[in-house]
């Protein structure tokens, strides 16, 4: 049965830094390996802290050794090494990969094939991953985790434009979506490594909370200064969809437009974006209700 102690973590963004966050009050010995010096800014002390270059397998081999668990986070060209990081785990001696995942909607195959050329890096060291597994060499877990709650309650831009007070509805906001906390997903790692062999070489899926577009302007709404008025524009979701991929396909450098494909996609209705069964249990994620949703919100809103 595996037990973990130590745990390398790839790359300290936005979700990083939630993982790293849990992973150390949860008593992980934590490393975190980066390829910038900024990177060592504000972590707990108690965390080791390593420059290493992403495609150097030499490199990243001597980071690793006595590692038990690599968590990779990376985005961007980092997605790119994401098999040397792979390779590199299996020749230290690494137990479990998780890549650099956190899926929305990408379990629909329809998605897959649609997002080939956009998402190839992550799709290929999922498949990478998976044939090391099977060969014996390593072991994965990888997650699908919905949007990130935060980016409707912290950051609501994501939903509308409050500044403006306006909105684009997908359909007039109906589809349902499955969406995570960054803390939750950070939660979700920790269970998933102290669950380690129920989690071994599983896709799980989790999610703390479904919501909708038109749930949360409803909650937008409620919170607006009394007499604001809403700019309403209702738009086809699978159509906008398609109009955005085909953009980002002209210009796959553009995070803009990434991420008005990441949106269309989870909220135009295209995919299956609600997991109707979830491994909450499996890693010790609680659900959050709707009350707790309209709270953050409300936070938010207000400052």
């Amino acid at each position: 049965m595996s037990t973990f102690t130590n745990v390398a973590l790839l790359g300290k963004g936005y979700l990083g830094s939630a993982i790293l966050t849990e992973l150390v009050e949860a008593g992980f010995n934590v490393t975190l390996l980066s390829r910038s010096e900024s990177a060592k800014e504000g972590l707990p002390g108690s965390v080791k802290f390593t420059i290493v270059d992403y495609t150097s397998l030499d490199a990243l081999v001597a980071a690793l050794r006595g590692q038990d668990v690599v968590v990779s986070t990376v985005s961007g060209g980092g997605l790119l090494a994401q098999t040397t990081a792979i390779d590199a785990s299996i020749k230290a001696g690494v137990k479990r990969y998780i890549p650099s995942y956190w899926g929305s909607f990408t379990i629909d195959p329809k998605a897959r094939n649609d997002l080939a050329d956009l998402h190839g890096p992550i799709f290929d060291a999922q498949k990478y991953v998976t044939e090391k597994a099977r060969a014996g060499e390593i072991e994965y877990t990888m997650f699908s985790v919905g949007s990130f709650t935060d980016y409707f309650t912290e950051r609501p831009f994501a939903a509308f434009d409050f500044d403006d007070k306006s909105v684009e509805l997908f359909d007039g906001g109906k589809h349902s979506f499955s969406s995570t906390s960054i803390a939750g997903i950070g939660k979700a790692v920790v269970g998933a490594l102290r669950n380690a062999e129920a989690t071994k070489n599983r896709h799980l899926k989790v999610h703390e909370v479904v919501l909708s577009q038109a749930q949360l302007l409803a909650l937008a709404k409620k919170y607006s200064p009394a007499g604001t008025q809403w700019k309403e524009t209702n738009l086809d979701g699978k159509a906008e969809f398609d109009k955005a991929l085909k953009a980002v396909l002209e210009d796959p450098s553009d995070k803009y437009k990434i991420i008005k494909v990441m949106l269309t996609g989870l909220m135009g209705g295209r995919y299956k974006t609600v997991y109707d069964e979830v491994d909450n249990e499996l890693v010790g994620l609680p659900f959050v209700t709707e009350e707790d949703i309209e709270s953050k919100l409300a936070s938010a809103l207000r400052s």
